[in-house]
């Protein structure tokens, strides 16, 4: 068996039927790429690709192929880059997982700029374990300078009501708010902590990284000419854009390092292809400075590494 091999294993990567094949325990569902922000430390603006809503057909797919390998159960996300509560269909796709396979879970991030009282009972009753609310502030001065495009009250509102409507439903989902921490907000944590410590499950605080190229890490400034850290995401990962383009990781926003397009080919067959394999003998062999977007990378080649650094 080879080291990388080993090294996967280690790593608590499953096998199908005795053969070495990868298989994702993690799978970013990118449901649409549009966005109603334009907040500062999000790459949204440079995107240059193409924007859309992922099809029901190709959706599916993406479920049923899941079957064969669900094992224990994978973690699906449905999100990368957008607002997933634009998608009109977006609620039906968490049932669809839940009800199709029965040892995985569903987790998504929203702004909750459009979680209105009838969004808010769709979500209570839609089956999805776990939603993280990113409101990067305390106040509307901080909120609306970081979440460009958003509104504070009407966000601030909207989660009060959610968190009402949530004590008398039969909902088990588990709640995060979460604060990206950067320069303009990190003098707001206590009130932060004050306002939604009781009501939500968790309060995170995960400091701004670089998005690649955003610039607005708080602890990379520069990154290092040699790989510092090794990344586990091309080893337990998949993340597949609206259109069924395999992208490399949920950093890799723009489809910089594509794997090819589970429309017409099969996820386990992306996920063990020859490019595939190329990032993961990179990264076990610890030069991924050969490999674009891992060189922009401030959680391979700076300190992004850790990100969440208080919770409650």
């Amino acid at each position: 068996m080879s080291l990388l091999r080993k090294t996967l294993i280690a790593w608590g990567m499953k096998k199908i039927e005795k053969k070495e094949l990868f298989v994702p325990k993690t799978i970013h569902i990118e449901v649409t790429n549009f966005c109603n922000a334009a907040c500062v430390m999000c790459p949204h603006g440079k995107m240059k690709r193409g924007q859309g809503y992922m099809s029901w057909k190709l959706f599916k797919k993406i479920v049923e192929e899941c079957k064969a390998f669900e094992g224990e159960g994978i973690r699906f996300f449905l999100h990368n880059i957008g607002e997933p509560l634009l998608d009109p269909s977006f609620f039906e796709k968490v049932k669809y997982i839940k009800e199709n396979l029965l040892r995985s879970t569903v987790t998504f991030n929203s702004n909750a700029m459009l979680l209105d009282e009838n969004k808010s009972r769709q979500l209570l009753n839609s089956g999805a374990d776990k939603v993280i609310f990113s409101v990067d502030g305390a106040s509307q001065e901080t909120y609306e300078r970081i979440r460009e495009g958003l509104k504070y009250d009407r966000v601030k509102n909207n989660l009060d009501r959610f968190f009402e409507l949530k004590k008398n439903s039969l909902s088990k989902i588990k709640v995060t708010l979460q604060m990206v921490v950067c320069e303009d907000n990190k003098s707001e944590i206590e009130k932060y902590k004050n306002q939604w410590s009781g009501k939500s499950d968790a309060v995170v605080f995960k400091p701004a990284h670089n998005f690649l190229d955003a610039g607005k890490s708080i602890k990379t400034k520069k990154l290092s000419k040699k790989q510092l850290h090794f990344c586990c995401y091309p080893f337990d990962m998949m993340t597949i854009y609206w259109n069924g383009v395999v992208g490399l990781c949920c950093w890799d926003y723009d489809n910089f390092c594509s794997f090819g397009n589970i429309e017409n080919e099969k996820i386990i067959d992306v996920y063990n292809n020859a490019s595939f394999e190329r990032i993961r003998e990179a990264m076990h062999e610890r030069n991924a400075e050969t490999i674009t977007p891992c060189n922009r990378c401030s959680r391979i080649f700076g300190q992004d590494k850790d990100m969440t650094y208080l919770a409650s």
